[in-house]
């Protein structure tokens, strides 16, 4: 069989509209594309994709509405409705994170058992470790103890709800990020800061909610807002809580100009492809929020960027059957890498989508190489 590509996701999006493009200018390689509303409506459909296809390539299984509300039910959970009376439509409000990751679970469970059964087929990424990635607190865990180039910032214990949570920090100031542990990008991330001398609580967050007869909808926005008032911040630590909280220590980003900053790093085939750095004026730096990027190679030192390098490839060297992976990194003021996310689907640069240099080429030729092992 010529190598050929199966590619699952959202056939609406950009991802694989990309991804395809680059396999077509590479080398004009055939793929197949399955989207997951078809996955999710018969998981055995892709016995019939698998019998075609040697590489698998696996996309988010989020944003679009009706793919979410799918792997709702696989998680048992609660049909959305059509509209809320808030007029949030259904594509902004967050419903049960906790039960949609359940249904991810039990899916790729599904996909995994099918997978088996096809022993020349490469995964790019592999689905445990996959499922590790996307869950904060496991991929926590699971570095955890392989600290050798990398650090991990201290977290907390867990914690029952917000009154739990404060009673632990109330007596010492405490900067943390309070973490929605199944969440993409900047969805339930709090940065939360005490000062005690003051009795002062803040929350800066993208995170925003309605109130409707006692119900509360949360949902994601595009501005990062700070609040104050200690019922809204009781109502979103709650919410987050929940709902799967991972919580670790707020630790201080290192500065270029007025801006602190974190760095994606891209990895592929145990090689760093490519870095780039997201600055903001707050604690949150996520891109899609209208922060500042710049290619880490433009303003860091060498032993900066060999200190990213170095730290990311540690991490994909404990996820070693997955091919690649986006891994956020903080260098802290006295230069200690600090993983803060390991993203299986941090491949996607905007900036990079029309360029020779689009890290799906890295992608590619590396499946290629796994694939030719298989054989």
């Amino acid at each position: 069989m010529k190598n050929t590509f199966l590619i699952i996701g959202d056939n609406k999006g950009r991802r694989i509209k990309t991804f395809a493009g680059c396999l077509e200018k590479e080398g004009n390689f055939p793929y197949f594309i399955l989207d997951w509303t078809d996955l999710l409506e018969n998981p055995g459909i892709i016995e019939e994709f698998l019998e075609k296809s040697n590489i698998v390539k696996i996309e988010p299984p989020e944003k679009n509405t009706e793919i979410y509300r799918k792997f709702l039910e696989f998680g048992n959970g609660a049909a959305l409705p059509g509209e809320d009376k808030t007029g949030k439509k259904n594509s902004e409000i967050i419903r049960a994170p906790g039960v949609w990751f359940d249904g991810v679970k039990n899916v790729f469970g599904k996909m995994s058992k099918i997978f088996d059964n096809y022993k020349n087929t490469y995964l790019m990424c592999d689905i445990e470790e996959l499922l590790i990635m996307m869950d904060k607190k496991a991929s926590y865990e699971y570095l955890s103890g392989a600290e050798n180039s990398f650090f991990l910032p201290e977290r907390t214990k867990d914690f029952q709800n917000y009154d739990e949570f404060f009673e632990t920090v109330k007596n010492k100031t405490a900067k943390y990020f309070i973490k929605l542990r199944c969440g993409s990008g900047s969805t339930g991330v709090l940065a939360y800061s005490y000062n005690p001398k003051l009795d002062e609580e803040k929350i800066f967050t993208s995170l925003n909610y309605s109130e409707e007869n006692g119900r509360l909808d949360f949902f994601s926005t595009y501005r990062v807002k700070t609040y104050t008032e200690k019922k809204v911040i009781r109502n979103m630590v709650n919410w987050v809580i929940e709902n799967g909280a991972h919580i670790e220590k707020w630790l201080p980003k290192l500065t270029y100009k007025k801006y602190g900053f974190d760095t994606r790093v891209f990895v592929a085939g145990k090689k760093t492809e490519y870095m780039l750095s997201r600055l903001s004026t707050g604690p949150i730096t996520n891109l899609h929020l209208k922060n500042m990027r710049k290619e880490s190679s433009e303003f860091m030192e060498e032993k900066q960027l060999k200190l990213l390098s170095e730290a990311s490839e540690g991490v994909m060297s404990v996820f070693e059957k997955s091919l690649y992976a986006g891994i956020d990194v903080l260098l802290s003021n006295n230069m200690k890498p600090y993983i803060i996310d390991v993203n299986p689907f941090g491949d996607l640069f905007h900036n990079l989508t029309d360029s020779p240099r689009n890290v799906y080429y890295a992608e590619i030729r590396e499946a290629l190489k796994e694939a030719a092992l298989k054989r």
